[in-house]
């Protein structure tokens, strides 16, 4: 399956860092491309605590750690991995305020699981004082938790390489709302696939169509699982930059992808399925290169 980006010492699970998948240079737009879950694509998430006074290290770590992420995806040990920073909510009583992610396929995520994640090599991967930095990981931030969970949809402008033109300069860095869900009781997560489906895909679509959304994907939780969680299903929506994030125009779009139908039934049916218990802005800090494999 196509994922996005908008994304991952002992460290999560096997001992390592996660991913975020390269936004696109954004090409001329005709249908946006869906992308069904046809095969389970797995993203690992980290969630990490970095204090005050320690970003600076931090950042330094995670381009030691991408040294290994690379030569781990050479290898066809992973497929991709990525840095996140959250930029909301902050404060010092925050969870967590910076995500790594990492991309596997099946057989890639056995191996992640069951085999240690640094390379026999991986010293000579990188300078001395990044191997000092490697060996200090813990002391450098706190791993929060890790999170598995795997794509069921995925929006997005169709790929057109032919006319894809490199920027001369860098272009900001994407803007992702990732929104936790818990499906309430009596209700199971295919009601929940059900309305996203029917209701807010064609519309997260026709923004996208018209350029004012970059990327919407729907995700189900596959680690850790059970009635005890506070949530189990997720949402991505990605902005090319915090304005246009800033700037939704939700009623134009419901009247024009459901012209039959009231917002207010629409939402009522959504309010059934669905509960938001919290939603994450973040912004794209670091990822591997798609061209360097």
């Amino acid at each position: 399956m196509l994922l996005v980006a908008i994304l991952m010492g002992p460290v999560p699970l096997s001992g390592q860092t996660p991913k975020t998948a390269p936004t696109k240079i954004p090409t001329p737009i005709v249908t946006p491309k869906t992308t069904p879950a046809t095969t389970t694509t797995y993203t690992i998430y980290s969630y990490m605590k970095v204090a005050d006074g320690k970003n600076e290290e931090y950042l330094k770590l995670e381009q030691a750690w991408k040294k290994i992420h690379t030569a781990k995806r050479k290898a066809g040990k992973i497929l991709d991995w990525g840095l996140l920073r959250v930029l909301l909510p902050g404060g010092a009583e925050s969870e967590y305020n910076y995500i790594t992610r990492i991309v596997l396929n099946v057989d890639q995520m056995d191996g992640y699981l069951t085999e240690p994640y640094l390379p026999a090599n991986w010293e000579m991967l990188m300078y001395a004082d990044q191997v000092d930095l490697v060996k200090r990981t813990n002391e450098i931030r706190t791993w929060v938790k890790d999170e598995v969970w795997s794509f069921v949809d995925v929006v997005q402008p169709p790929e057109d390489t032919s006319k894809v033109i490199k920027p001369a300069v860098k272009m900001k860095e994407p803007i992702s709302v990732f929104n936790f869900f818990k499906v309430p009781e009596g209700k199971g997560q295919a009601d929940f696939i059900k309305m996203e489906t029917d209701i807010w895909k064609p519309i997260h679509a026709a923004r996208i169509k018209d350029g004012q959304m970059e990327l919407w994907a729907l995700l189900q939780q596959e680690i850790p699982f059970g009635s005890s969680l506070s949530y189990e299903m997720a949402t991505i929506d990605q902005y090319k930059d915090m304005k246009t994030y800033l700037s939704p125009v939700f009623s134009d779009y419901f009247k024009k992808v459901h012209p039959t139908k009231k917002i207010a039934d629409l939402m009522k049916q959504t309010d059934a399925v669905s509960n938001l218990v919290k939603a994450d802005i973040r912004i794209r800090v670091d990822y591997l290169d798609p061209e360097k494999k």
